[in-house]
């Protein structure tokens, strides 16, 4: 005769079932993104330079004598989008409370592929971005490996890069970045 399993048997099976579900859902969340950032910048490499000049210039013109854009005093999150993105729009959320959550961080914003100024100024608007804005062409979209949206890297205060991802932000995604 065989054995009916009893009920804490039957909730542990179940629970590790369910903790390994988890874990290949993690495994391929790690996995997509590995491919997608496959052709970005590699990590512990110097990041390109960002200075203001006719490749990279501020949005908002009171912004030309502040700070350098990457910092020796605090890690960077440089995050490159498009205004025409629906994927930057959503991921506004995660760039706010991961503001709130690690403000130690810089966050720099570039702006690529738009049509003009006033373009970005609205999707600004429309979709509440808080941070400054630097508008960027086609050379720092080259020099960084730019080629979907949105697409970031952390940099750290001596100027290399530490992590890099592309698509949907998720502030435990960012966290998890920046550590």
């Amino acid at each position: 005769m065989s054995k009916q399993p009893n009920s804490s048997e039957k909730k542990s099976t179940k629970w590790l079932k369910g903790l390994g579900q988890l874990l290949i859902i993690v495994i391929a969340f790690i996995a997509l993104s590995v491919f997608l950032s496959r052709n970005m910048l590699d990590t512990q490499q110097p990041a390109p330079a960002l200075t203001l000049n006719k490749h990279l210039s501020p949005l908002d013109m009171n912004l030309q004598n502040e700070h350098p854009i990457l910092s020796t005093e605090q890690s960077t999150l440089v995050y490159f989008f498009a205004p025409w993105c629906t994927v930057c729009a959503l991921s506004q959320p995660s760039l706010a409370a991961f503001k709130n959550v690690k403000p130690e961080i810089n966050i720099v914003m570039i702006a690529l592929d738009w049509e003009s100024a006033d373009h970005v100024k609205a999707f600004q608007q429309q979709h509440d971005f808080e941070h400054n804005i630097l508008l960027g062409d086609d050379s720092i979209k080259q020099q960084w490996r730019v080629d979907a949206y949105p697409s970031y890297y952390f940099v750290d205060k001596n100027g290399n890069i530490t992590s890099k991802d592309r698509g949907l932000v998720t502030l435990p995604g960012l966290i998890t970045r920046a550590l």
